[in-house]
């Protein structure tokens, strides 16, 4: 079944009116974390938007990362910056191991081959600061939290909080300083235009350690992050999954996120966090990842015109999936979601 989308005209200053809920806007804004390889090239072949790109240029990659989200209607899309993110080592080339990572002490800590900031490739960006159409803007997903639980493994951290607080805030030390350093190279590029941190705190019934770890260690780091880019003019994103809402409060009023990404229906639905805080704070997608996996689409454009006409009154929501676009959603069930959100425009 193929579904047509009506194009978007993209409109980055009524994207950043949207952001800082100046009303309800004229149309339905989109935003996503990431869109699968696979659904890229899939939304290629059924729409042709990659038709005026020569694969065999240097920047056909970014070339398509434009044409794709262009077509999607983000003002917004994410870029891999090469060694722009710490990455803990993986087991099999994917997972990190829980128990034990590859730092449990100070010998381990001192012995570890971090990287420096400084050779970050911002090659994209670089492309992009000339290429970037003006109406769009680029952001790269970093995390803090993530990379030192992975470091130590998540039993071992959890221990070391309480035994060895000393090399916990090291290495959070360590961690956030090559952000900081990396993200104020970035802040530099008019064609960047938000931070995104990325650092899953929950479970979907709790938070995964304590709120006194978590304005220990995690909070003070994430604070002189997000300062750091509204003093170069530009947006803090807060993604985290679970069920975060016991330490919210402090992410609204002592971070300062200008949004929050990352909903899902068995932890809060973005309609309840709508009713909640949506005065306060932005929320960029909620679309519930399994929905889009199995519901059919009429029943996804029934969901998505319900979270619209919830969310989308006074501004600060952006229609969108409630984590990312996996490769096992379907096409037709995204695309449906998508027509949904360009239908209310008529509403």
């Amino acid at each position: 079944m193929n579904i047509s989308l009506s194009p978007i005209e993209l409109n980055l200053e009524g994207f950043h009116q949207n952001l800082r809920r100046e009303g309800t806007p004229d149309r339905v804004y989109f935003f996503e974390h990431g869109v699968a390889d696979n659904l890229q090239e899939s939304l290629n072949e059924q729409f042709q938007i990659w038709k005026n790109i020569d694969p065999g240029t240097p920047t056909a990659e970014w070339d398509r990362a434009i044409a794709t989200h262009r077509f999607l209607g983000h003002e917004y899309f994410r870029v891999f910056p090469e060694g722009a993110r710490l990455v803990a080592p993986r087991h099999h080339g994917e997972w990190t191991h829980q128990g034990k990572g590859v730092i449990s002490n100070r010998e381990e800590f001192e012995a570890y081959p971090w990287p420096d900031p400084e050779n970050a490739d911002l090659s994209v960006l670089d492309y992009y600061e000339d290429a970037l159409p003006a109406d769009m803007r680029v952001f790269h997903v970093v995390d803090l939290w993530e990379v030192v639980r992975d470091m130590m493994g998540f039993e071992t951290i959890c221990f070391a909080m309480f035994e060895n607080p000393e090399l916990v805030e090291a290495l959070f030390r360590k961690a956030g300083t090559f952000l900081e350093a990396v993200i104020a190279r970035c802040l530099k590029y008019e064609c960047y235009g938000a931070v995104y941190l990325a650092d899953d705190l929950g479970y979907k019934t709790s938070l995964m350690i304590s709120p006194g770890q978590i304005r220990q260690f995690i909070l003070p780091w994430h604070k002189k992050l997000a300062d750091l880019t509204h003093k170069h003019g530009k947006f803090f994103f807060f993604h985290s999954c679970g069920q975060i809402y016991s330490i919210i409060d402090e992410y609204i009023d002592y971070v300062r996120i200008d949004a929050k990404h990352s909903f899902e229906e068995n932890v809060l639905s973005v309609e309840g966090v709508k009713k909640r805080y949506g005065n306060r704070m932005t929320l960029l997608g909620g679309m519930d990842v399994d929905a889009l996996a199995r519901w059919d689409p009429d029943s996804i454009r029934q969901k998505t015109t319900q979270i619209l006409e919830v969310c989308q009154p006074g501004g600060g929501y952006f229609l969108g999936v409630g984590n990312w676009v996996t490769s096992y959603i379907p096409l037709e069930n995204y695309l449906a979601m998508l027509q949904a959100g360009r239908e209310f425009l008529l509403r």
